[in-house]
Parts: C-alpha cells; sequence; structure tokens
C-alpha cells in the first residue's frame, strides 16, 4: 500500500498527498489502496481558487 498524508485547509477541505509510492504500484502504475501515515492541518491557508473563481477577477 502506498504512504499518503492527509493535509486539512482553512476551507475545511482535505487533500491526500503521496508520501511514498509502494514497490506494487513502481512495478504496474496501478494505484493501490492508500494507506494513510500522518494528518497535516494547513489552517492558515485555503485549498486554493475554484476553477471557475480565477476568471471573476
Amino acid at each position: 500500500m502506498c504512504d499518503y498524508t492527509q493535509v486539512q485547509y482553512k476551507c475545511n477541505h482535505f487533500r491526500y498527498v503521496v508520501k511514498a509510492w509502494c514497490t506494487k504500484y513502481q512495478q504496474t502504475h496501478i494505484r493501490c489502496p492508500p494507506n494513510l501515515t500522518a494528518v497535516e492541518y494547513r489552517l492558515g491557508e485555503n485549498c486554493g481558487p475554484l476553477p471557475y473563481q480565477q476568471f471573476l477577477h
């Protein structure tokens, strides 16, 4: 299983960021179920603009 970190943002969205690909993925490039190994809080930042918001400015 590949190791992932859950990153939680100020806006309450979260993402899973890979820490390390397992050997099975490295050989086949087929993703296996994630193995959540850590949680990181980025409560001082939003996850980023939504695609349609970049055209509103």
